[in-house]
């Protein structure tokens, strides 16, 4: 099971974004919960179970899957705010599941002033376009992925850090291209570089499981 599910999950990614480009949504959806099953299998197969740092990271990739599959109902008024408090719950579990294998602060002269350069240039570039709920929600969810990134950065992991750290910054990467997809300009090109992106970023995620004892 251990190369077949991340194969099935990517492989399901491919065929989401090929139904979608057809309009075909209902498939669409249901390849990309197809792929989202995958990655929290993956992680179960990985041994999640075992240990302190698995748990919380499955409970992370749980909330992903629940925000994926919020974000499929678009015809939902309030789907798409949903969908987003699971993904940021799913970056606060990620970020104490890093914090929990230890905090390396000597990292924190170079972390934390490129991480908070990054996410206040993203905060002013999506400002303009925030309306109503968003226009506070996203900020705080900005906050968020500044602390995960901040931990995932700073874990003191020797056989996983490496495993995190991409993680955690494809899931960020992902986030971005949602969000200019969203609040910017939509278009496919978003989708077809960012959905790759997000799997990509939970496989890692589910495989370091197995790298912390």
């Amino acid at each position: 099971m251990t190369l077949l599910l991340p194969v099935v999950c990517l492989f399901a990614c491919a065929l989401s974004l090929g139904f979608e480009s057809r309009n075909q949504t209902a498939l669409a959806s249901k390849t990309k919960f197809l792929a989202s099953l995958a990655f929290v299998g993956f992680a179960w197969d990985m041994g999640a179970m075992n240990s302190t740092y698995g748990q919380w990271v499955f409970i992370g990739l749980l909330m992903s899957l629940m925000g994926d599959v919020l974000l499929t109902l678009k015809g939902h008024k309030h789907a798409f705010i949903s969908g987003l408090l699971f993904f940021m719950l799913a970056h606060l579990f990620y970020a104490w599941a890093f914090f929990k294998t230890g905090f390396n602060g000597s990292k924190l002269p170079m972390t934390l002033p490129t991480v908070i350069l990054a996410v206040t240039i993203t905060a002013l570039w999506l400002r303009p376009h925030l309306t109503g709920l968003y226009a506070f929600a996203i900020p705080v969810y900005l906050f968020v992925i500044a602390v995960m990134l901040i931990f995932a950065w700073s874990n003191l992991s020797v056989t996983a850090w490496w495993w995190i750290v991409t993680g955690a910054t494809l899931f960020a990467m992902s986030d971005l291209l949602v969000a200019r997809n969203r609040f910017i300009q939509a278009n496919s090109i978003h989708r077809i570089i960012g959905l790759p992106k997000y799997y990509l970023a939970q496989l890692m995620l589910a495989y370091s499981i197995n790298l912390i004892p």
